[in-house]
């Protein structure tokens, strides 16, 4: 048998016998894969943007370590709140960072090199 059938057989073993049929914990465990999805989207948005944890905070008034803990689905505060404050700190990045660069000109983006 692969590695995977007993991994999947596994996770089937323990939904079944710890999840099924108890709402809460079924509520619960979606609210965990939704904050993994976020945590996931998060990192890969801010690695595109070639953001460190620091400037992401810096520009959605978090602190990195918030940044972190979210990024690792490991936050205990307001998801929906935080979440807010990122969406804010992606787009002040572009607004700030991303669009003064795309609008410079050709001639401006050698300016230091070969002077002298």
């Amino acid at each position: 048998m692969s590695e995977k059938k007993l991994s999947d057989d596994a996770v089937g073993w323990m939904y079944n016998r710890y999840i099924k049929d108890d709402p809460e914990r079924i509520a619960h465990l979606e609210l965990v894969r939704r904050q993994g999805d976020l945590a996931q989207q998060i990192y890969d948005i801010r690695t595109t943007l070639h953001m460190t944890r620091e400037q992401l905070a810096e520009f959605s008034d978090l602190t990195p370590e918030t940044i972190e803990d979210l990024e690792e689905s490991d936050y205990d505060g307001d998801w929906d709140e935080a979440i807010k404050k990122v969406n804010i700190g992606f787009r002040n990045w572009f607004t700030n960072v991303i669009l003064p660069v795309a609008r410079m000109k050709p001639e401006d983006y050698s300016v230091g090199v070969g002077a002298g």
